[in-house]
């Protein structure tokens, strides 16, 4: 992935992980099958003991965190400033803070409006290989649509059920400025995965009949939770064991953020998509300098204000 969230490669927040990107979807709607009720009961009471871990730490600090984008407030940018890992503290609570059901119809419209939107834009711009923009685009604007969300980055890999694979690899081979290993996607619960371009990666030429069965829109609920393998962060190119012991001299952190961020596949018709987080981030501009120069598709404002807003009857 080659474009950046600001007009001038903006420095993005919580940088820890290097990896490089490329971006592509047919709309796919998925809601996998439930756990048990033991097990849901379990981390649901785990999920609350963190959420009321997080209000504390947010109200001793003086964060206003009534509204999506709290990352912004000037308390938050403080303690980020002294903890490299604070921007996770924000993940976390869009993952725990307690929702509603009327909430989450709420955010199936938004999405199910909002995601065409964005994909059609895509393929009228042939927006290839801009997952930051792109991600960058849809977090603000869900945030001004009153949708909690928050921006993984990692990995991605595609397999067919004839197990052939292709994957977008945080850990690869370094294409020079300005490009990044991996992929970037959102977290908006109830969905798991939030990922409007997959389809437009930066695909290999030899690759179009992968490219083909890749989805446009990938809107996921209740996707199985799995555990992270070497094959799923490292390019094959670069794959040696594969064994957890590589996977750890290659991200020295992918055990512990893992393990508050866990790894998910969905299976669809003739393909499986693994998504495997090693970071999480959020764009360092508000949504008015999302993409401004255009170096591929249109600026981000340009979207709200003629398909966004109109969508929404916002004026």
């Amino acid at each position: 992935m080659s474009s950046w969230y600001g007009a001038d490669r903006t420095k993005r927040r919580n940088i820890g992980l290097c990896f490089k990107v490329e971006c592509n979807v047919m709309a796919v709607k998925f809601t996998g099958c439930g756990m048990g009720d033991a097990k849901r009961k379990k981390m649901l009471g785990a999920s609350v003991v963190r959420r009321n871990e997080l209000s504390r730490r947010f109200e001793q600090l003086g964060i206003d965190i009534s509204t999506p984008g709290f990352y912004d407030d000037p308390g938050f940018l403080t303690e980020e400033r002294r903890d490299r890992r604070f921007l996770e503290a924000y993940a976390e609570w869009v993952i725990h803070r307690e929702r509603l059901p009327e909430y989450d119809a709420h955010v199936r419209d938004v999405l199910g409006k909002l995601a065409p939107i964005i994909s059609a834009r895509m393929d009228r711009h042939q927006w290839f290989g801009s997952c930051i923009a792109v991600t960058g685009m849809l977090t603000r604007m869900l945030d001004r649509l009153e949708v909690w969300n928050t921006v993984m980055r990692g990995s991605v890999a595609i397999k067919t059920v004839d197990g052939a694979s292709r994957h977008f690899a945080i850990v690869d081979e370094d294409e020079g400025r300005g490009v990044e290993t991996g992929h970037y996607w959102l977290i908006a619960p109830p969905f798991d995965i939030v990922d409007l371009t997959l389809y437009h990666q930066r695909w290999r030429a030899g690759d179009e009949a992968f490219q083909a069965l890749a989805p446009k829109v990938v809107l996921a609920e209740r996707t199985e939770v799995v555990k992270a393998r070497a094959d799923d962060v490292i390019a094959p190119a670069l794959l040696r064991s594969g064994t957890d012991a590589e996977m750890q001299r290659a991200l020295s952190d992918q055990k512990r953020f893992g393990a508050v961020f866990p790894a998910r596949k969905l299976g669809l018709e003739r393909l499986e998509l693994r998504y495997v987080a090693s970071g999480s981030t959020a764009p360092d501009v508000p949504l008015e300098r999302v993409n401004l120069e255009a170096r591929a598709g249109v600026p981000a404002i340009q979207i709200w204000n003629e398909d966004v807003a109109p969508a929404f009857g916002i004026r």
